[in-house]
């Protein structure tokens, strides 16, 4: 059985439909060769980074796109996934045509031919910055609540011990 096929019969698409379904959906899509290398980008790639089909192709134009602190990290993860075959998945920063960064949620699978062998990597970006951003403030906030806390119960301490001297000098 191809490893490929889902248990749902889905009819087969054409590249004009291909196109349409990819640019509609809210995610970055692109696919590479077996070796990683980018082929295919969809037009919210193209927008998002201001960087055209041509730019985007190749091994390394993709990590020049990161955050210079999520690099290294984005390297070793894809380098993972293209030795072992693996599911590729991170969370990493993409810098906007704006300059701005956003953080991302990046995922792909691989695809075999009908013999086995690995050919193609289809792969998505998910824009994750708000909850990566809530989840910062919530983190900041609780942060925040434990050093109240903590200066609350010296407090407290302190109140303790000097009522309990008071009892002792009674």
């Amino acid at each position: 059985m191809n490893p490929n096929a889902s248990a749902a019969a889905v009819p087969a698409i054409g590249a004009e439909q291909f196109t349409f379904l990819v640019d509609m959906i809210p995610q970055l899509v692109w696919v590479t060769d077996a070796a990683g290398f980018h082929i295919y980008f969809n037009q919210r790639w193209i927008d998002f980074t201001g960087c055209t089909l041509a730019d985007s192709v190749g091994p390394d134009m993709w990590n020049n796109l990161l955050h210079p602190d999520d690099r290294a990290r984005a390297r070793d993860v894809w380098g993972h996934s293209l030795a072992t075959g693996d599911n590729y998945g991170i969370e990493y920063r993409f810098r906007a045509a704006d300059g701005s960064y956003r953080w991302f949620l990046g995922q792909a699978r691989p695809w075999h031919d009908a013999q086995g062998a690995l050919t193609t990597w289809f792969g998505t970006c998910t824009d994750i910055h708000d909850q990566k951003l809530v989840a910062e403030q919530l983190q900041s906030s609780y942060a925040d609540l434990e050093a109240k806390v903590t200066f609350r119960n010296l407090e407290l301490e302190h109140q303790v011990q000097d009522l309990q001297q008071q009892l002792a000098a009674r």
